[in-house]
């Protein structure tokens, strides 16, 4: 910040940078998901439709991971922080309309818990037309997405790559952490997607009773399915590989 100083120095054997917007683009790209398998995304960065049946196995999960990516988000293609506009970019690619599901499940009198970065969660009630389409005949859905680590510890069951609802063990846990941890070696950003169907009062009557002083809400506290584990990659500026190696060269690390 204050290059007159560099003079004084001597020497320097590390450099340390800000991330985002200085050695990447703060463009972000969806590019693996773990949805039943691991998948990679071909052509991330394409304008074309996606082939969904490559990294999706089934219709189920489709729907979900459609409401839960569209409803669940903020803004669009023209304001959305880049993180977000990275989902919507994605959905858009798997040929979804999120603006006609952000009409057709979201109510004018929409329940939403927005993330900060003490929750690491957002979550968003669902309004749907079908009661029979859910668990318990109530006509409420609850989607969250957020920091893996944080959305994995409050979902007691998964998808598997058929769409099948199964108890989330020891073993698919480890798996998941595994995922996880692949994920965040290749550099990507790491984001999971839950769903619940709700019970009538669950959570109060409107749905938003909270412990005193908790920030998380007790229909966020547990019992959700995880639809999917998205890895979203912020692209490195093109300069930036150059000018790592000549620091290298240079013995700076």
């Amino acid at each position: 910040r204050r290059l007159p100083a560099v003079e004084t120095l001597g020497a320097v054997t590390v450099i340390c940078s800000d991330k985002t917007g200085t050695l990447t683009k703060n463009q972000m790209t969806w590019t693996q998901i773990w949805s039943g398998q691991d998948k990679k995304i071909n052509d991330p960065d394409g304008a074309g439709k996606f082939n969904v049946d490559e990294f999706i196995g089934n219709e189920k999960t489709k729907q979900y991971l459609a409401q839960a990516v569209s409803c669940n988000t903020l803004g669009t293609h023209e304001d959305a922080q880049a993180t977000e506009l990275a989902m919507l970019k994605f959905i858009q690619r798997c040929d979804i309309d999120y603006q006609f599901l952000r009409q057709k499940y979201l109510p004018k009198d929409l329940l939403r818990f927005p993330f900060d970065s003490s929750r690491k969660r957002m979550s968003t009630i669902l309004e749907l037309e079908d009661t029979d389409a859910t668990e318990h005949g109530y006509n409420k859905r609850i989607h969250i997405k957020g920091a893996s680590e944080i959305v994995l510890g409050t979902c007691s069951h998964y998808l598997d790559w058929e769409g099948n609802k199964q108890p989330l063990d020891d073993q698919m846990n480890q798996l998941l952490a595994t995922t996880i941890q692949g994920y965040a070696k290749q550099a990507l950003r790491t984001i999971a997607f839950a769903y619940k169907d709700l019970q009538e009062n669950e959570g109060g009557p409107l749905h938003e009773d909270k412990e005193e002083n908790s920030k998380i809400y007790k229909i966020e506290e547990g019992g959700h399915t995880l639809i999917c584990i998205a890895g979203i990659k912020d692209i490195i500026r093109e300069e930036v590989p150059g000018a790592v190696k000549s620091c290298n060269e240079a013995g700076v690390r």
